[in-house]
Formats: structure tokens, sequence, C-alpha cells
């Protein structure tokens, strides 16, 4: 009976995965650039773990706690509760939809502003602990992204070409690494259009 509950709870914390990540596409369909192209975001595995830290202490509250007065479990609970809502708060503030003329980035407290290509300065790439953590550097705004978001290196593909056709720069002559996410020069660095 044990083993019955807990696949009834797991089929239920994937069936919650799946409407959260239904509505959220609904809600963001207006902000969608009309390219169909997949957005840049924090890691998936933080949706997730955000949905399941807040759906079993749920189950844990109202099912499966003692009549008795069990603080230890109510503690955790009530943790357990708050990293899930951190981690889905995580996930959803930083989105980045790009198209082949412009992209937005979207933060959740800040909005969202649109870039064209051009108006990238560079990027500067640190290698860390937990990835690769790498700063584009885009008219005024510094944009922090991380080797770990889902859909990176196709976007910065995309801005890299797109910078170099709009610069008129030749891309084999601009140095970069693009398995550590690196595809810009140094923004302090010479530019690339003033080379011979």
């Amino acid at each position: 009976m044990k083993y019955v509950f807990l696949l009834a709870v797991m089929a239920a914390v994937f069936l919650v995965c799946f409407l959260v990540d239904l509505l959220v596409r609904r809600l963001l369909r207006g902000r969608r650039m009309q390219t169909g192209e997949p957005p840049v975001r924090p890691p998936r595995r933080s949706a997730v773990f955000g949905v399941i830290l807040l759906f079993v202490p749920l189950v844990i509250l109202l099912r499966l706690m003692p009549e008795g007065d069990d603080t230890l479990m109510l503690l955790g609970s009530i943790v357990s509760l708050l990293l899930g809502a951190v981690m889905l708060v995580h996930y959803f503030s930083v989105t980045i939809w790009y198209s082949d003329e412009t992209f937005q980035y979207c933060r959740l407290l800040h909005g969202r502003r649109e870039f064209r290509y051009s108006q990238i300065r560079g990027q500067r790439s640190l290698i860390t602990r937990s990835g690769v953590e790498t700063i584009l550097f885009v008219a005024d705004e510094e944009i922090p992204l991380s080797g770990a978001m889902q859909n990176l290196n196709p976007f910065l593909k995309r801005a890299f070409t797109r910078w170099c056709a709009v610069r008129g720069i030749d891309p084999d002559s601009v140095e970069n690494n693009p398995r550590l996410f690196t595809w810009f020069p140094d923004p302090d660095g010479p530019d690339p259009s003033d080379a011979p």
C-alpha cells in the first residue's frame, strides 16, 4: 500500500510540474518573440525541485502528519516550502527571448528590455566550481549568464553571428571559445571592427 501511495504522489508531482509549465507558457505567450526559438532561462531542475519541495511538505502536513504535536516535522515542512518557493522564483526570475534582429532580457521584478545585437560591447567569462559564469555587456547593461542555463549556447551563437554581420567582422578573426560559452571579445580590449 505504501508503494501505491508513493507512486500516486510521484504522479501528482509530475502532473503539477506539467501544469505549471503549461501555465507559464500561456502567461508568457505575448512576450515570446515570433521565432519559435526556445528561451534562455535557469536550469529546469530548479523548477522541478521547487515544485517537489512545495508539494511534498503539503502532503506531509495534510496526510501523513500524526495527530500529535510533531514540531520537528512542522519546522522541516515550513523550511521545505520556503526552499521550494525560492527555487521557483529563481527559475522564473530571468528569461531571454531572441530573434534574428533583437533579443529581450526579462527579469521578474525589473521588467524587460529589448536590445539589438549591434549594442553588444563584449563578454567576460569566469570558471567557478559551479561551472562557467559569464557577463554579457550590452549597451549600459551587464547581463549575468550561467553555463547551466537552458539554451544558452544557441543564443550566444546567434548573437555572435548577428553581431559579426552587423559590424562587418569576419567571425574567424575573433578569438572565442564556445565550449566555455565565450563568444565575444573583452569589452575593454581592442575593437575587432578596427582591425585591418
